[in-house]
């Protein structure tokens, strides 16, 4: 028996399949849950409140806390929520502004001074979510402990023009 089989035997004796069923107490009928999962992915997309304008971030910088403000590239040629709806996978602007909150909580400030050191346009690509945020930043008021970044567009993961970036970050 050669290496390959012996692993196979091993992980036969030791790991059971599970299924879906098995880990989900279902009561009733079990067509229930796939007509839930169904009725959920065909929820139209709700505009339940606007983009964020501004966060606190969560970690401090040089001991302070840092203020960002948003300006988002939102208006009746580019329209921003329509774009959200059609190339993400989010059903609300708050899932979308909570999952953006995040990302940008990621990355700053522990890219500041080291892959954020100048103004201009960066991008974080959501990996999960399958789309790259393209933004710029203006670190002109760090010293007021404030920071702006202007969201430019949200584009499907693959469709990037990374040459016009100076860094790019997967979240």
């Amino acid at each position: 028996m050669n290496l390959q089989e012996s692993i196979k035997r091993i992980l036969r004796e030791y790991l059971e399949e599970a299924r879906l069923s098995d880990l989900l107490k279902v009561t009733g009928d079990k067509n229930e849950l796939h007509k839930y999962i169904e009725k959920e992915k065909s929820k139209d997309f709700e505009i339940d409140r606007e983009l964020p304008t501004q966060l606190t971030l969560k970690k401090r910088y040089n001991n302070k806390k840092i203020k960002v403000n948003f300006n988002w590239f939102d208006n009746s040629k580019h329209d921003l929520k329509k774009r959200i709806k059609e190339r993400t996978n989010f059903r609300t602007i708050s899932e979308f502004a909570q999952e953006f909150n995040d990302s940008i909580n990621y990355i700053l400030p522990d890219e500041l001074g080291v892959n954020i050191n100048e103004n201009g346009r960066y991008a974080i690509s959501l990996t999960e979510n399958q789309i790259t945020i393209i933004f710029s930043i203006k670190l002109d008021k760090l010293d007021d402990n404030q920071i702006d970044i202007n969201i430019i567009t949200v584009l499907p993961k693959n469709q990037i023009d990374e040459k016009n970036i100076l860094n790019f970050f997967a979240y």
